[in-house]
């Protein structure tokens, strides 16, 4: 089974706590990817915070179809070509926007399959009696949103380009304002404020389960406690 730690609750920390750990951190990711990306209300507070009519040309209105339109598209249970109501778009540009649904999908499958995975675990250990697992599960949760934050403390547009040149294999996610205007009406500033949400999202779950795990804990040491044998004592 592999080498094994003891803690002092008396439970030993298994290696397979990290598969745990990995499975419930991706399904936590795929939740507040859909949250952030299906949070409308967020973009819409966007156009005038950014005053997007402004910076491409077209009002307000325009602007909410079209982005309500990329969204659609983006849910992955929408199946069809993209098209914008009333921007033009160029080839690359939809080309993009299909490898960035296909992201999506990809992490939304992974995020179902790594629920499955840990509920399953979660009974199968707590049936056991077990419970270090839920603060593997709350460190693995809260690493990548914490190092993701500290790296966008420093330089977001950094974060962000180098998102962009590991994620696609081309240059169609540099788009041509003057041929693909939806551009402008997608500031960096909103991704940024996606990207913290997701975080949020992330770091809520993360200390909901280290909660889980200090009760357990604390439930624990009480047990022990009322099971141990009482001394007596002649004075």
């Amino acid at each position: 089974m592999g080498r094994q730690f003891t803690f002092k609750s008396g439970e030993r920390f298994r290696w397979t706590d990290i598969v745990i750990g990995i499975c419930f951190m991706i399904s936590l990711l795929a939740v507040g990817l859909y949250i952030a990306v299906n949070f409308r209300p967020l973009y819409y507070l966007n156009i005038s915070w950014n005053d997007l009519p402004a910076a491409s040309g077209y009002n307000a209105v325009v602007i909410r179809e079209n982005y309500d339109a990329l969204i659609d598209y983006c849910c992955p249970f929408f199946t069809g070509a993209l098209e914008f109501p009333s921007l033009p778009s160029s080839a690359s540009a939809i080309s993009h926007f299909a490898e960035v649904k296909n992201i999506f999908n990809i992490i939304y499958v992974a995020g179902v399959v790594g629920l499955v995975a840990s509920v399953t675990m979660f009974i199968m250990r707590h049936r056991e009696g077990s419970f270090i697992y839920l603060r593997t599960c709350a460190i693995c949760a809260a690493v990548l949103p914490v190092f993701v934050s500290l790296f966008s403390l420093i330089s977001f547009d950094t974060l962000f380009l180098v998102f962009h040149k590991l994620m696609f294999n081309n240059d169609d996610w540099i788009f041509d304002p003057n041929t693909d205007p939806i551009i402008d009406m997608l500031p960096e500033s909103y991704f940024a404020q996606c990207a913290i949400l997701i975080a949020l999202v992330m770091l809520i779950g993360a200390g909901v389960t280290y909660l889980f795990y200090r009760r357990r804990l604390k439930a624990y040491r009480a047990g022990q406690t009322l099971s141990s044998p009482k001394k007596n004592y002649i004075y």
